[in-house]
């Protein structure tokens, strides 16, 4: 599909973006109208009269009916004293930064500051502010935009021609992923050999890649370190301020003169599974195994450990004790399994994507979050029945089974009904397998007769329960 972009008429000026998600778990009233399931995520536009709206529309959908939602809250004037107080709040012990260009939350805490030549790292909760060695730039040139990819540990930074991976660990550095320090121009093809024109913004999208605003155009980064141009003049003359992925796919850009470009048809969303995913557990990290942690029942630890094929989920313990009844019984003080009390438990045989939609979920419900039933409406369809298993053998609590279930019955086909029929007898799901049984009979016509062979092998007994329905039929 072609990239298009164009304008969206919100009506004020525009001089923020973000997204969120959905405090509520759910949708918005003024949706897309697509029928689908209503997006986890809100996008959020920050006004130059200081306002925050949703943005309405931008949950799937497209066309013109992107529009502000009711103003949700102030975020301060732009003619009252938020930016000096933002400024007096990053000081150093002596004297202020010298420019703040770029912000880029870690993740962890902190927030990365290009500032000038210099990235520095601002604890936000002690104060501490920390400058990273051996990343300086080039002479006569500054970092003018940062980004953070949390989940992969990588922090971008970029000046007007060069795009640089930024090592910040150990001693630090930089290692020039695209560009030149001096030349300019618009030149595609791999390293050195890219020439920028003018880099004002960055943004990580799935896949590895590094979406670049260059001046006019939109280009792309793969994960090789190839650029390729995706739309020319797609950018007006002033730059970019900020883009943002909204919940529909679409790419947004916020432009300096104040207005909202859209960018559709790119595949840039990084898919829901994969964001639940990093945000609750990177890839896991080989640890010792002597970790005997003890099992004294005195202090038992907050932070539950639950490993799941090669991810590590950290959990609260009252999390996961409120959301299922299976680790209430398991994390029981004198319970009598093995982990009772413990600081980890393996799930080796679960699907990790699966358990990061029921731990969103298990996180919504234990803060008492209204339409959690909307973030397993999300499951994709190929999760669908891997997160029904997990959920009923995990005794997951406030009807997610029973969401699940009905998800499942709703996507049945005829030509998939006997196959779905053999799954759910196999994983013990009894409601799910009767509504089967009468989809198939209603349908009975229309099922492949090699599918009922296939049944008979898998689940003898439920073949025998079927047959014995068409001979009612």
């Amino acid at each position: 599909m072609a990239l298009t972009c164009r304008k969206a008429a919100l009506g004020q000026k525009v001089v923020g973006l973000v997204v969120r998600p959905r405090p509520s778990g759910g949708g918005s009233s003024g949706g897309s109208g697509s029928g689908g399931p209503e997006s986890p995520n809100q996008a959020l536009v920050f006004t130059v009269e200081g306002g925050v709206h949703e943005l309405e529309g931008a949950g799937g959908g497209g066309g013109s009916s992107i529009k502000l939602g009711p103003r949700l809250a102030a975020a301060g004037s732009s003619k009252d004293d938020s930016l000096e107080a933002s400024n007096r709040a990053l000081e150093l012990e002596e004297g202020e930064f010298a420019a703040v260009c770029s912000l880029a939350a870690d993740g962890r805490g902190g927030v990365w500051v290009a500032d000038c030549d210099l990235i520095r790292r601002l604890d936000t909760r002690c104060g501490e502010v920390t400058t990273l060695a051996g990343v300086e730039a080039p002479k006569q040139e500054r970092w003018e935009c940062l980004v953070c990819e949390p989940a992969a540990g990588t922090l971008w930074a970029a000046t007007w021609t060069a795009v640089c991976r930024v090592r910040t660990e150990g001693s630090g550095g930089v290692e020039l992923a695209a560009g030149d320090w001096e030349e300019e121009d618009r030149v595609d093809g791999s390293g050195t050999a890219v020439r920028f024109s003018w880099i004002n913004a960055l943004l990580p999208v799935s896949g590895g890649r590094l979406l670049i605003a260059d001046g006019f155009d939109l280009r792309c980064m793969d994960a090789g370190g190839a650029v390729t141009t995706l739309l020319r003049d797609c950018f007006p003359s002033r730059g970019i301020a900020k883009m943002a992925l909204l919940p529909s796919g679409e790419l947004g850009a916020v432009t300096c003169d104040g207005n909202l470009v859209l960018v559709s048809g790119g595949a840039f969303a990084q898919p829901y599974t994969d964001l639940l995913l990093n945000l609750l557990a990177p890839p896991a990290v080989a640890e010792d195994a002597d970790d005997s942690g003890g099992s004294s029942s005195a202090a038992l630890p907050e932070i539950v450990t639950v490993r799941v094929g090669d991810r590590a989920f950290p959990v609260q313990r009252s999390v996961l004790a409120a959301g299922s009844e299976y680790f209430a019984r398991l994390l029981a003080p004198g319970g009598g399994f093995a982990e009772s009390g413990a600081a980890e438990v393996a799930l080796p045989d679960a699907d990790p994507a699966a358990f990061a939609h029921l731990l969103s979920y298990m996180y919504g419900t234990a803060m008492c979050q209204p339409c959690m039933h909307s973030l397993l409406r999300v499951t994709p369809p190929e999760l669908q029945r891997p997160t029904a298993a997990l959920a009923g053998r995990l005794l997951v609590g406030g009807g997610a089974v029973a969401a699940l279930t009905e998800r499942l019955a709703a996507a049945v086909t005829p030509a998939s009904v006997l196959s779905d029929l053999a799954w759910a007898d196999a994983h013990g799901m009894t409601e799910l397998a009767e509504r089967l049984r009468a989809f198939a009979v209603a349908h009975r016509k229309a099922l492949n007769p090699s599918g009922m062979e296939e049944l008979a092998m898998q689940s003898p007994l439920e073949a025998a329960r079927l047959l014995a329905a068409f001979a009612q039929a």
